[in-house]
């Protein structure tokens, strides 16, 4: 671990933070824990510093432009070293586990009153490097003085006579901890691969544990330059707590904790207006245009807000990356995004995109006949997440999917079918939703299905359904079909996506969301509470309704629809208009549909499942979708006879018309079975002409160039099945 920036320009950030208390301002004032290091330094003799310890702090640096609001960054051993220097330290030694070694940084000690120690130490790694190095006295390759060491367990010396690095750590942290003056830190920055934290550690590395502890509590403080005069420190450094073995006296009294936090927005802020003032003097000085201050001020706060959850160094990286591509300070949040994912290109800002999105609504009529209404709302949100507006409303989570569905109505409407003309619009030709059947996701345990099962288990190493197929497809439409027979666990992971646009797999790793489709259907709300007659031409059998559900007369509210509806029922008496539960039909007014599916939406989420959270996440994205009506049956048709005269001539090479009557009686028959929404048409066709047909090239096959002619479609009245009129005419 170095210090930056170098030692001539070190602030001294424990002044800093006394004179500039300002917590929310970057600029001006300390983080808070950087205070409390500080303040560790004088009270305990050991320190573990966890969480976001791998970072870069932009911190005030008063010595390299004399004025703290000049922004430098330091790494963690930068930090460390500032508080050192300022307590008038006389040296820090630092683990350094790449040439396997300690290293010396001598800040006010002389050489004489370095510990011995650590003095033979570093004296010894410099006869070693001064030797050459890399060879061993037999002419085997090395890394350091002990890379050949015994390990844990071991002898504690190497082949060479040299003692193993648990064992010179040990040592070293002896002579740190007993050393009289001037004070000196020991820092350890990767104390969790010092043992294993599943298993007890053993030999070398149990002495060392053991000592940690019995020094920690015998230490005292020493001599020092100033009044409050600090211990000689051992700075423990470590990602995550659980890293640490077993026998780390994590609760010991001499010890004290400190979490590094990810950086705040402020700190984000800071380090956004780090790289936007340094892409913005690149790009004027190489012919670019200036910014004003107001545009200045936008791409900063834009890149804080998009870079939430990241680090500082992921937002300096932000700035790298898009002076590599090109991406002009304005772009800066694209660039965020695309860093996030590891896209390097943002297909949402293409003008191709832009124009498919623009043909949208003549696009997906063509796709899924029948739904004017739901094209013109799924456009809408598109044209939003294009526009670079999605979330905008809720700066705190910039990172939300690009945009999200929630298809309501009947079966056979075309839910699925606009899923993939929406995949087919956004991703190019030929592409699919990736799609889960959510009715085999019931159980409990099936959301191991989608983000991986813990570790220990079986499968863990295979991880998640769902994490797997946006990892390698970062920009994806998933459709998640039939999703309120899911398991109500799974829904967790839904809240998470909507709300933060990523998700932690089995592994533990972190998978984006952000430039992924999300669509959800269902059929909520088709049997319903309605109040009033049945409507017209919805010829109902005794004790029924349009549809076959049953009528039940109700004066409350019922379980499985509108509560508002029926709570009002009560105050009609017989004679007036009766709350039946009954199922919906395409005779029923479009807007009474669509009001009793938002109904029976917000039932579900509210009273069933009790996720009301979840319903807020989808907010104005339901969109719900109508019955397939009489006046479309004609377009489905052609569009399904179409598709069966492609296939002939694809197979076959023979070109399939129909007369006027065939189509007639096709109509007729799709109409009757238009209960069953577009599904039902299809069905028609494949009773009445695909099957009949398919009968009649088996049995005469055509050649090449022959046109085929279905004269007549004949009924099944004796349930023999349908038959057709043929006239060919050869090539």
């Amino acid at each position: 671990m170095t210090a930056e920036p170098p030692p001539e320009d070190r602030a001294d950030l424990r002044k800093d933070a006394a004179a500039a208390p300002d917590e929310d301002n970057p600029a001006t004032g300390t983080p808070s824990w950087i205070r409390e290091l500080d303040m560790a330094l004088t009270v305990y003799p050991q320190v573990l510093l966890t969480g976001n310890v791998r970072d870069q702090y932009l911190l005030p640096d008063d010595h390299a432009a004399g004025s703290s609001e000049t922004l430098a960054p330091y790494s963690l051993g930068g930090v460390v070293e500032s508080l050192c220097a300022a307590r008038e330290y006389g040296a820090i030694a630092f683990v350094d586990q790449v040439n396997d070694r300690i290293a010396l940084l001598r800040l006010s000690a002389t050489v004489e009153q370095i510990p011995r120690a650590i003095r033979e130490f570093v004296e010894r790694d410099e006869r070693w490097r001064r030797g050459g190095g890399g060879q061993r006295s037999d002419g085997s390759a090395a890394n350091g003085p002990a890379a050949n060491g015994s390990g844990e367990g071991g002898s504690g010396e190497g082949d060479d006579g040299e003692p193993d690095m648990l064992d010179r750590l040990r040592d070293a942290m002896v002579a740190v901890v007993q050393h009289p003056g001037p004070p000196i830190a020991l820092v350890v920055p990767y104390a969790g691969r010092l043992g294993s934290p599943q298993a007890p550690v053993a030999g070398e590395a149990a002495r060392l544990f053991a000592a940690a502890e019995e020094l920690g509590h015998t230490a005292r403080p020493v001599q020092g330059a100033t009044a409050v005069t600090p211990y000689n420190t051992v700075v423990w450094v470590v990602e995550r707590q659980e890293e640490l073995p077993r026998e780390f006296a994590v609760g010991s009294r001499a010890l004290r904790v400190i979490n590094v936090p990810e950086p705040p927005h402020d700190q984000r802020l800071a380090a956004a207006r780090h790289v936007v003032g340094g892409l913005a003097r690149y790009q004027a000085a190489t012919g670019g245009p200036s910014l004003t201050a107001e545009e200045t001020a936008a791409a900063t706060k834009a890149l804080a807000n998009s870079s939430h959850g990241m680090g500082s160094s992921e937002v300096m990286a932000i700035g790298r990356m898009a002076l590599d591509r090109g991406l002009p300070v304005q772009r800066l949040d694209e660039a965020a995004r695309l860093y996030r994912i590891g896209v390097l290109d943002n297909p949402w800002a293409t003008a191709e995109l832009r124009e498919r999105i623009v043909d949208g609504e003549e696009f997906l009529n063509s796709k899924v006949i029948g739904q004017p209404h739901a094209v013109r709302r799924t456009l809408e949100i598109f044209m939003r997440s294009a526009a670079g507006l999605n979330g905008a409303q809720a700066s705190s989570s910039p990172s939300r999917p690009r945009g999200t569905l929630f298809l309501s109505g009947p079966t056979g409407v075309g839910k699925t079918e606009l899923a993939k003309g929406v995949a087919e619009m956004i991703l190019g030709k030929d592409a699919r939703p990736i799609r889960f059947d959510m009715s085999e996701f019931a159980e409990e345990h099936a959301r191991d299905r989608l983000i991986g099962a813990p570790p220990g288990f079986v499968g863990h190493d295979a991880g998640g359904e769902l994490t797997n197929a946006v990892r390698a497809n970062p920009m994806s439409v998933l459709l998640f079909d039939e999703i309120d027979k899911a398991n109500p666990r799974l829904f967790d992971l839904f809240l998470q996506i909507l709300e933060d646009g990523r998700l932690t797999d089995g592994h533990g790793a972190t998978v984006y969301f952000t430039e992924c489709v999300l669509i959800f259907t269902s059929n909520l709300g088709i049997t319903a509470m309605v109040v009033g007659d049945p409507p017209n031409g919805g010829a109902k059998a005794d004790g029924e309704e349009p549809g076959g559900g049953a009528a039940v007369a109700d004066g409350s509210a019922g379980s499985g629809g509108s509560g508002g509806n029926g709570g009002s029922a009560g105050a009609y008496g017989s004679a007036g208009p009766r709350t039946v539960r009954r199922e919906l039909s395409r005779h029923d007014d479009p807007v009474m549909v669509r009001q009793a599916l938002r109904d029976a939406f917000d039932v579900f989420f509210n009273d069933q499942i009790k996720r009301p959270e979840l319903r807020n996440r989808f907010g104005d994205n339901f969109i719900p979708m109508d019955f397939m009506q009489e006046k479309w049956v004609p377009q489905i048709l052609d569009k399904a006879i179409a598709s069966v005269a492609s296939r002939v001539q694809e197979v076959h090479g023979a070109a399939l018309t129909l007369s006027d009557d065939a189509w007639e009686v096709l109509r007729v028959e799709a109409t009757r079975r238009l209960d069953h929404g577009g599904r039902g048409v299809l069905t028609a066709v494949e009773s009445a002409l695909v099957n009949p047909l398919a009968r009649e090239i088996f049995r005469t096959p055509p050649r090449r160039g022959d046109r085929i002619e279905v004269v007549a479609v004949e009924g099944d009245e004796d349930g023999e099945g349908y038959r057709l009129e043929v006239e060919r005419w050869p090539a």
